[in-house]
């Protein structure tokens, strides 16, 4: 008999494979497959772009262009490193050089926030406050703090996507939490 943690493993595995298969395709320059990958990861890069400083308006800019470099690359992708982080870099580099050019904004702190934050009441002004605490990080740590803990990936998956050693990212995960208690009172 399969322990749930069996279970929950193989099911990862055959969600891995999946995607690497997906990318094969892409690779081989199968359209439909590249809108498959276009449907999964565009609403992560958006918000990705979004939490890092970007406008609401410039985080679809961001995620275009991240698409428009993964289309003109993917053939450079080799697998052996997971496909999610290899992606998660191209936005994280696509948001950066943006956000380097324009600054960082907070000007669309409305409704239109993340599917997440509550569009009323409390739940508003919290998603106000943090998102005004993500951007007193320095671009390091809230690149570290966005893909770690709003994305969920793993400290190796950060370092990868970032180009980090793992010891690095925890330091700054470390930091920028600390920072983040301080600054909202927690």
């Amino acid at each position: 008999m399969s322990s749930p943690d069996s279970v929950a493993l193989e099911g990862a595995m055959a969600a891995d494979e999946a995607l690497d298969d997906l990318v094969r395709r892409a690779q081989q320059g199968e359209e439909a497959a590249f809108e498959e990958i276009l449907a999964r990861f565009e609403g992560k890069a958006l918000a990705i772009a979004h939490q890092m400083g970007a406008s609401r308006a410039d985080a679809e800019d961001i995620a275009q262009e991240a698409f428009i470099k993964l289309l003109k690359h993917i053939g450079s992708y080799g697998g052996g490193r997971r496909f999610t982080a290899w992606f998660y870099r191209i936005v994280v580099n696509a948001a950066r050089d943006h956000i380097r050019r324009a600054g960082p904004v907070m000007q669309d702190l409305d409704a239109a926030g993340p599917e997440a934050a509550p569009s009323e009441g409390a739940g508003q002004e919290a998603y106000h406050r943090i998102r005004q605490a993500l951007l007193v990080l320095s671009p390091r740590e809230r690149e570290v703090i966005v893909l770690r803990d709003l994305h969920g990936l793993s400290t190796w998956q950060v370092a990868r996507a970032l180009r980090l050693n793992p010891v690095t990212v925890r330091r700054h995960a470390m930091r920028a939490r600390a920072r983040l208690r301080d600054l909202l009172g927690i």
